[in-house]
């Protein structure tokens, strides 16, 4: 088999045996129902046995040609299971790899689908990470919670939020491709069942009822284009198109992998779901009836059933918005006015006087010969302009010396939000004894990375496409370049974690929104800053533009985020220092701050 899928197991070869089951955790259970939906010729499934989590529900699900493995390489320990193996290359979460998955889909496809397969138009079905996408984090996280809190009760006395949340998600409008095109169509097929019989006996037919059917026809004919033309005025709620799928009118991957935790819920709800949740139950049903879906629901209904005592059930409020929607707890730093003069001077006030920030202005010891350089290392070879190229060498150059300058052979270096790979490829070709991660959750981003280091030949460079969240691996030197946001922030915890060097140019600073993982300030010295303080100043360390006259001030702003982020890494022992790309003009975001722990 080309790929092998490593996924959890909470009991051993030896007892699977004895008692025929596996006890499984959901995660596992829907990429079982993905793979038997699919069935991938190329893709080989492998069981873990693992010590249950506390936090998860262990489910009884008979699979057949179970293989179980216990020769486990480093990078499936590295990961959050599910965990698909190709090559070089690392998938992991649950969405990435049922879409790898469905990409290599054997069988045929159902007529339920769209033209462009289970993956919907251009193969976009479940595409964005769950760290921006909240139809993928309800899909990977929300509902996988909302199951494990359900198998853990014994009555039902209120409705869970996030299933409110998908029957509101039901009620509105559909959001795919063309959806004027789609509603045409579909009026048209409505149409056609309008048509008039032309079936007639030539020797039966009279002259006069031939007239008669021929005016029909005619009629009927210059009516069919004006009966299925659609005012480009009509908004998209009135174009009368439901949703029968989860994403509207098509099976999609999402369906199948919302799919068996339904069933588990369904049926410990019983009869009284239809009546808390009639639309979810019709999308239920709906699925039902797809007959490629017998396979899945062969496994399905061999699980054990979960039922509940059902009671006065209340039906919680939920934000009455589309899934497809921006979640509105989600940080939009659009909607915030922290531009007020008199708010920043404030702000500023009190770090001015009481807090030194020091910024290393050393200028490079070192240069890189980018003429020695290869080119799927080289950024002369994207196809840049001049003068995009030249900036983006220099930003390069920067940070690719100080990990040379901090690492050591044998070294495993970590490029998080990686993109193509310019950073991770120049290191790996500068320090071909160490071992280098391209990590990106943007799928065609990482094809790009892994076609760059094949053509150059390179052995040293392994690619994982995942959320920052699934690695949870070691390793001796984290990079990131231009990380936008808190992924800053989450570079830095990884690294402090493992206690591993790390090398960041910050990014987006006005885009620092507390997280339940995250708190501003981060440091104890910055302790005093409010959270509304702080995230003025990172809305005005974004204004470092060349042609801003508020350069000098974004500049200021950007060292004390920064500085902020230095003092939190002391506290757990590094030596930090705080310097700025040279020259100063490759990006306007050029702090860079490198760490060694002590």
């Amino acid at each position: 088999m080309d790929h092998i899928v490593y996924l959890e197991a909470y009991i051993d070869e030896n007892d699977y045996k004895k008692c025929g089951l596996l006890k499984l955790p959901l995660e596992s259970l829907i990429t079982y129902c993905v793979y038997k939906f699919c069935c991938p010729e190329n893709i080989a499934l492998t069981f873990v046995y693992v010590p249950r989590d506390p936090e998860k529900e262990e489910i009884f699900v008979k699979v057949e040609d179970v293989k179980f493995t216990q020769d486990i390489i480093w990078q499936v320990s590295s990961c959050v299971y599910p965990v698909l193996i190709n090559g070089d290359t690392v998938i992991t979460g649950l969405c990435a790899v049922a879409r790898h998955m469905s990409l290599h889909r054997s069988l045929p496809p159902s007529p339920h689908e769209h033209e462009d397969g289970i993956l919907g138009f251009r193969r976009g079905c479940l595409q964005a990470p769950n760290e921006v996408s909240i139809w993928t984090k309800f899909c990977e996280v929300d509902l996988v919670k909302t199951t494990i809190e359900i198998l853990k009760l014994n009555t039902l006395q209120e409705v869970p939020v996030n299933l409110v949340r998908f029957e509101n998600h039901l009620r509105k409008p559909i959001r795919v491709h063309n959806v004027f095109k789609l509603a045409r169509e579909i009026k048209k097929k409505e149409f056609l069942k309008s048509k008039p019989n032309d079936q007639h006996e030539e020797k039966e037919e009279t002259e006069n009822v031939k007239k008669e059917r021929v005016a029909k026809a005619r009629k009927w004919k210059s009516s069919l284009s004006k009966e299925i033309t659609i005012d480009s005025s009509v908004k998209i709620h009135e174009l009368d198109i439901s949703h029968q799928f989860a994403e509207g009118p098509f099976l999609t991957l999402a369906d199948i992998i919302l799919l068996p935790l339904y069933y588990i819920i369904v049926n410990a709800v019983g009869k009284k779901f239809e009546s808390l949740l009639p639309l979810t139950s019709k999308w239920f049903k709906n699925v039902e009836q797809v007959p490629e879906l017998e396979t899945v629901f062969k496994v399905l209904n061999a699980l054990e059933k979960k039922k509940l005592t059902i009671e006065e059930v209340i039906i919680p409020s939920a934000k009455d918005v589309s899934l497809y929607k921006r979640d509105p707890k989600r940080h939009n730093p659009k909607k915030r006015m922290f531009t007020k003069p008199e708010d920043i001077e404030n702000a500023l006030g009190s770090l001015v006087a009481s807090m030194h920030i020091d910024v290393d202005e050393k200028d490079l010891k070192n240069r890189i010969e980018w003429n020695t350089v290869p080119d799927g290392a080289n950024p002369s070879a994207g196809h840049l302009p001049d003068e995009r190229m030249a900036r983006k060498a220099q930003q390069l150059e920067n940070l690719a010396l100080a990990v040379q300058s901090i690492a050591k052979e044998g070294d495993l270096i970590v490029d998080f939000c990686s993109g193509s790979g310019h950073l991770g490829i120049l290191i790996a070709h500068l320090l071909p004894r160490c071992t280098v991660i391209l990590l990106e959750n943007k799928e065609q981003s990482l094809l790009r990375a892994r076609k760059r280091v094949h053509d150059m030949g390179l052995k040293n460079v392994y690619f994982f496409q995942c959320n920052l969240d699934f690695f949870i691996g070691k390793f001796d030197i984290g990079v990131g370049l231009h990380a936008c946001g808190i992924a800053s922030d989450l570079i830095l915890d990884k690294c402090l974690k493992c206690n591993a060097k790390f090398v960041l140019c910050p990014c987006c600073y006005g885009s620092l929104h507390a997280t339940d993982r995250l708190v501003y300030p981060r440091s104890k010295v910055f302790s005093t800053v409010t959270i509304d303080q702080y995230l003025t100043i990172g809305h005005a360390a974004d204004q470092t533009h060349k042609e801003c006259p508020l350069t000098v001030r974004g500049d200021w702003c950007m060292a004390i985020i920064d500085s902020d982020r230095l003092r939190l890494a002391e506290e757990y022992g590094y030596k930090v220092t705080l310097s700025r790309l040279k020259p100063l003009s490759c990006t306007p975001k050029n702090n860079l701050l490198i760490g060694v722990s002590a």
